[in-house]
């Protein structure tokens, strides 16, 4: 496994010390700003999720409102409303919706994110959607995008990455994503 230093964190957003890394099956989680810093690899609980270091939250958190400039958000289910993880771009392709739908090899310590409809339909990667990235063809999601023009700049396909964004089950299609993505750069 490659060490990818301190910025190689899972960030949760969380009220106490003792949270824990979302798996795809729990429940939605309502919308904070403060993450929580979950190293890994490092102490875990009893089901190996890792644990929370003491240190508290990371500052100048990119982390906002999980439906902000998203469509139709009543059908992404937040499991985690402000994350960052790391891995390889396999994919990246342009949406009616003027988002990316950027497909993300994860790093094992983030492997356990997606589910059984990101290995059928996605390859295994996880996806990351940047909103508002583009022109918009699709009529119901022009609304979502007025005025606003996501000024992210997806690195390259092959480029190892962090990310960060909302970790929602998308109910359209079933896979894990990360939708909106805030924060994306080479690392």
């Amino acid at each position: 496994m490659r060490w990818l230093g301190p910025l190689a964190v899972l960030s949760l957003s969380a009220c106490a010390a003792t949270s824990v890394a979302p798996s795809p099956s729990s429940t939605p989680t309502p919308w904070a700003t403060s993450p929580l810093s979950i190293g890994s690899p490092g102490p875990t609980t009893a089901s190996g999720v890792p644990s929370a270091p003491a240190g508290g939250a990371p500052t100048g958190s990119v982390c906002r409102s999980p439906t902000e400039h998203v469509y139709h958000a009543y059908r992404l289910q937040v499991r985690n409303p402000c994350l960052t993880l790391s891995g390889v771009i396999d994919r990246i392709k342009d949406e009616p919706d003027g988002d990316y739908h950027v497909r993300l090899h994860l790093d094992p310590p983030f492997a356990s994110l997606v589910n059984s409809a990101n290995v059928a339909q996605q390859g295994g990667d996880l996806v990351l959607e940047p909103v508002c990235i583009h022109a918009i063809t699709q009529a119901d999601a022009v609304s979502a995008c007025a005025g606003y023009i996501n000024p992210l700049a997806v690195p390259a396909r092959g480029t190892h990455v962090i990310a960060t964004g909302a970790y929602v089950l998308d109910t359209d299609h079933g896979w894990m994503e990360l939708h909106p993505l805030w924060d994306i750069h080479p690392g």
